[in-house]
């Protein structure tokens, strides 16, 4: 008597075309169960088994599941690429906007720079011409080696001190030395 020839489980699922979690679930489910089964756990399915199984799955409802689950598939990569397409061309508008942001920004910037130069150079020559006034005022009154500090000479004008007399307190001469400078340009301008 020839013995019949038996089949293992990954003969099966290459003729058939599945996975081998799919070959479980169908066995689980027609309650298929192997002919034999090795110490290993090698198990292995009759001729009747297994083309029960290719037929299921190359001829009938098993063919419909497995190109309804590929097209599925198919349909689902595609939906993954335009979903990623269209996030790509929003991160572009992104860096785009970003982009001009920037680039505004920058103008912003270098303007900014422009006006802190400008009021550098105002404050510049308006320190000089302080300085400038300050000497004509010395040189006006007579008092060109005294130091002027911000603005006001260290001792009284000169008229101030022809006027003065030895009963003047010590209050009255830091009175009269605290004047600012403008006042005695004012005074000597007021003259003429």
């Amino acid at each position: 008597m020839a013995e019949e020839r038996l089949y293992t489980i990954n003969e099966i699922i290459r003729e058939a075309g599945i996975a081998r979690s799919t070959f479980d679930k169908f066995v689980e489910s027609n309650n298929l169960r192997p002919v034999k089964t090795e110490k290993r756990g090698k198990k292995f399915y009759s001729l009747k088994d297994k083309e029960f199984v290719v037929s299921h799955y190359v001829r009938g409802k098993g063919k419909e599941e497995k190109e309804k689950f590929t097209n599925h598939k198919a349909e689902r990569h595609d939906e993954i690429v335009e979903l990623l397409r269209e996030q790509v061309q929003q991160l572009k508008k992104a860096n785009e906007q970003l982009v001009h942001d920037n680039d505004i920004l920058t103008d912003q910037l270098k303007v900014k720079d422009d006006q802190i130069a400008a009021a550098h150079q105002l404050a510049d020559q308006a320190q000089k011409l302080h300085l400038g006034l300050e000497k004509q005022v010395k040189a006006l009154t007579g008092d060109t080696n005294k130091p002027v500090v911000d603005g006001k000479s260290s001792d009284m004008t000169n008229s101030s001190i022809d006027q003065q007399t030895p009963a003047d307190s010590p209050a009255d001469q830091k009175k009269a030395t605290r004047k600012p400078w403008w006042h005695i340009f004012w005074l000597f301008v007021n003259r003429y």
